[in-house]
């Protein structure tokens, strides 16, 4: 099963979907004290994942292709160059042309080491060590290697590929059912074949709704294929459902609103994010932190995280009231909830409060009782 997937309606939209949800998620690099967690804007990976991780791709469709080929062939696979002392660019590899191999003769250097057998169109063949490779898996069973998810709707997939088809035939055919032509006379092969043909080029979209005439030694009789007394909207919508079952995908994602509302969309939406891909994401930071960040770093408390946030941003009204929530109750800081709408700092806005439109900073209060002076 090749890229031809892709012509399956549903297969095409789940991944898109699937693979537009992580190709928009920032991720950002934070270091952690014990206490809490602060986003490091000086880090020189920084401009690498957030922007431009190499000369020839955004960061955007950096994501994209990595998604895609983690689902679609089972692994996607990233390496890295380094030079003076830091990492200065990372590239993608082609999946099908990367082989993983488990040394188990320690024939590499190291017993039961995994290393990655790159076929480069220009290099040839080059053998990387599991920790100058990034490899994100998909379904992987035995915790090494991922497979598609092809792999496992083999049949669905193609079910739902013999639809279309029948859906392309009666188009083509212009709506028009299958006809019996009896014919009373002597009925050759040569003959069989003629009256196919001729009857063939009287139907089709260019003779939809004209009238045709006919020999009057033909009888012909309509043989009815009624699409709904054949169930097959029914079948074909429960393997569209089949099919965004395994991607993890919603029904309203795909266009499918008949049980679908305005409240409880937004709880899907959410569920999404839950169920779906926060388990990509936590692959995804789990696998960067280890291979990109050094050693040192993470004793630091630093670490790669998927900013979700904006994968669930709601309407402005919406993400006032719970800024407004959280900065009165003294969980946010003013400045805070303006760096995230990207509003400047305002001088003064760093420091919690609490309280409503007479609100005083966390370490102000008490003075107001004793004359501006805590005890």
């Amino acid at each position: 099963m090749g890229a031809s997937n892709l012509t399956a309606a549903t297969y095409y939209a789940c991944m898109l979907i699937r693979c537009n949800a992580l190709a928009k998620i920032p991720f950002k690099i934070y270091q952690s004290d014990g206490e809490g967690a602060e986003q490091l804007s000086d880090h020189p990976l920084r401009e690498l994942i957030k922007f431009r991780p190499n000369p020839f791709m955004s960061a955007h469709d950096f994501m994209w292709a990595t998604e895609f080929q983690r689902i679609e062939y089972g692994n996607a696979f990233w390496m890295y160059d380094f030079h003076g002392g830091k990492i200065q660019s990372i590239y993608p590899l082609y999946s099908p042309k990367v082989q993983i191999i488990i040394d188990d003769e320690s024939l590499f250097g190291s017993k039961n080491a995994v290393y990655y057998l790159y076929n480069d169109n220009k290099h040839g063949k080059i053998i990387y060590p599991s920790d100058k490779i990034l490899h994100f898996k998909n379904f992987a069973a035995n915790g090494i290697v991922g497979k598609p998810i092809k792999h496992y709707l083999y049949d669905v997939i193609m079910q739902e590929k013999y639809a279309q088809n029948v859906v392309k035939e009666r188009y083509k055919k212009g709506l028009q059912d299958p006809i019996i032509v009896t014919y009373v006379g002597d009925l050759s092969s040569d003959k069989k074949v003629k009256i196919q043909k001729r009857f063939e080029s009287m139907g089709g979209v260019q003779n939809a709704g004209k009238v045709i005439p006919i020999p009057s030694d033909f009888d012909i009789k309509t043989l009815q294929t009624n699409l709904v007394s054949n169930q097959f909207f029914e079948l074909n919508g429960l393997t569209t459902r089949h099919i965004a079952n395994a991607f993890g995908v919603k029904s309203f994602q795909l266009n499918d609103m008949e049980k679908s509302t305005y409240s409880n969309i937004t709880e899907q939406n959410k569920a999404f994010y839950s169920d779906t891909m926060q388990n990509v994401f936590t692959g995804y930071e789990q696998e960067m932190t280890y291979k990109l960040l050094t050693t040192e770093d993470r004793k630091q408390g630093l670490f790669i995280e998927a900013n979700a946030d904006v994968m669930l941003r709601t309407d402005l009204l919406s993400r006032m009231q719970a800024y407004t929530t959280a900065v009165n109750g003294g969980v946010m800081q003013i400045a805070e909830a303006r760096r995230r709408e990207n509003l400047k700092f305002i001088p003064g806005t760093d420091r919690l409060i609490l309280g409503n439109g007479a609100a005083i900073p966390l370490d102000d209060l008490g003075k107001q009782y004793n004359g501006g002076e805590t005890t």
